[in-house]
């Protein structure tokens, strides 16, 4: 589901319901809901609704968890990151490794066995004739050193990329956790602050449909007008369920982001800075982006560790000097002249390996490696326009959220106004009730998109930071202090009248 999806559903970036002592003046990160009093209509309306909120026990008393808390916990057992370390640590031994390629090769090969030997004839008068039974052993000691061998430097080359790539997959997996993290924390409040505005347009019919029955008891409204506000008020609840379901489907999302069960958690506070992106344009970004990108960064190793493989399956086609030591001692308890014997044998020798045709009896893999090589650099080519289109993207979104705010607060300011005069109209008897149904629909309408915009403000510009490579936990500490610790709570909703 997209934001805007969201948003029609009256579900998230909505910031609106503010405790009491918390009250921004017009213009603030939150703006005070234009509900109607709560009175004995208002709560004989709410009365036997799953999602109120009920009297809270003392397991409900948790303090909230603040996004920098979830994060410590996240980032140290998220199965994403262990993953990302233990590819890490499997690139730092094929390093290893791949020096280890340069130096000696050592074996010694054991060999005993018992031997029969039938001798049945023989031109040759030193053979004995007959059958003989002796036992032989001994052993081969082989020491091989590569002098010139060019698939151990291309070998070398392509483990240095796979560190390089690895050191950036889990660069790219931490912000990557912290990042979604970031996400699901912040849709999560808004999805509890959609919630509340939901109840709050189904509260505010709630009590038109009161008002129009009672009129229409005095004969002051018709029977169409009725229905009018009943059909609004049906509407709204549904509304309000879908708010409901989607902030307990964001709680579970939380927690697939950060690998455990997820506590109360902090609002945000009043007010909080909107400031332009700095560098102010998007150019620099997307040059930031293209040096530092963690995932970027991660495809330009993958593709140099293709062509390095490419080279090792070109080097397989070249001449390679080695230097031998064998060391043969063999131990036999007979032969056909019938004595034993027991022989030392020590070999020094330089061997050119020249491939000629099929060296290895598996075809030419530098063909498939040379394609696979030119396929990389395809998909990082793509991969960097990907990033400066999310760039771009992201950058326009922060300026234009911030030079909207202000529009919008004047709009909810002016809706507001509009409201309260259509209201006095109405009791006046001067205006139907379908005008004032439609200036409040609008009014909570002109709400959300002030709150979609400051909440799609603060996630495209963590996403402007992370597509840059800049997204580090003091961003989240920058989230996390924007957090009112001193605020009721978001809590799932469970059962019949019960917050989790």
């Amino acid at each position: 589901m997209t934001l805007r999806q969201i948003l029609r559903a009256g579900a998230v970036l909505s910031c609106i319901a503010v405790p009491a002592h918390a009250q921004a003046p017009s213009g603030g990160w939150r703006t005070q809901l234009a509900a109607p009093p709560a009175g004995p209509a208002m709560a004989q309306a709410m009365t036997g609704r799953g999602e109120v909120p009920a009297t809270r026990s003392p397991r409900d008393a948790r303090p909230a968890v603040g996004l920098a808390e979830l994060a410590d916990r996240a980032n140290a057992a998220h199965p994403q990151v262990l993953q990302a370390a233990a590819g890490k640590d499997a690139a730092g031994h094929s390093l290893r490794d791949a020096y280890l390629g340069f130096a000696p090769r050592a074996n010694i090969i054991f060999d005993k066995g018992k031997e029969r030997l039938n001798v049945i004839r023989s031109d040759n008068f030193l053979y004995q004739l007959g059958v003989n039974n002796f036992r032989n052993q001994g052993y081969t000691l082989e020491v091989v050193q590569p002098i010139f061998d060019p698939r151990l430097f291309a070998q070398l080359h392509g483990a240095y990329a796979t560190l390089r790539r690895a050191r950036d997959e889990l660069t790219a997996a931490r912000q990557r956790t912290l990042f979604d993290l970031m996400q699901g924390y912040l849709t999560t409040l808004a999805a509890y602050d959609g919630y509340q505005v939901a109840r709050a347009e189904e509260e505010t019919l709630a009590r038109q449909m009161a008002e129009a029955q009672t009129r229409q008891r005095l004969g002051l409204v018709s029977e169409g007008d009725a229905d009018e506000v009943e059909a609004r008020l049906r509407a709204a609840e549904a509304q309000r369920m879908a708010a409901a379901a989607t902030l307990n489907e964001n709680f579970a999302s939380l927690e697939r982001r950060a690998g455990f069960r997820v506590g109360p958690l902090a609002p945000l506070a009043a007010r909080i800075p909107m400031s332009p992106p700095s560098p102010a344009r998007a150019d620099d970004w997307v040059r930031e982006a293209q040096a530092h990108n963690a995932d970027l960064r991660a495809m330009e190793s993958a593709t140099t560790e293709a062509r390095a493989q490419a080279e090792t399956q070109a080097a397989a086609l070249l001449p390679r000097l080695d230097l031998r030591l064998t060391q043969d001692r063999s131990d036999t308890g007979g032969t056909v002249y019938g004595g034993g014997s027991t022989i030392n044998d020590r070999t020094l020798l330089f061997r050119l390996t020249v491939p000629l045709f099929n060296p290895d009896g598996a075809g030419y893999p530098l063909f498939a490696a040379r394609a696979r090589y030119r396929a990389s650099t395809y998909r990082l080519e793509d991969q960097r326009l990907e990033v400066e289109e999310k760039v771009r993207t992201a950058f326009e979104e922060v300026v234009a959220n911030t030079r909207r705010d202000r529009s919008l607060v004047k709009a909810l300011e002016a809706q507001t106004r509009i409201v309260s005069g259509k209201r006095a109209r109405y009791a006046a008897g001067t205006l139907p009730i379908k005008d004032v149904l439609d200036s409040e629909r609008d009014l909570y309408q002109a709400q959300r998109n002030l709150l979609a915009a400051r909440y799609n403000y603060l996630l495209n510009l963590m996403m402007l930071k992370r597509l840059a490579g800049d997204f580090t936990e003091a961003d989240l500490l920058y989230i996390d202090s924007a957090l009112d610790r001193h605020a009721t709570p978001v809590r799932r909703l469970v059962g019949d009248g019960q917050d989790g």
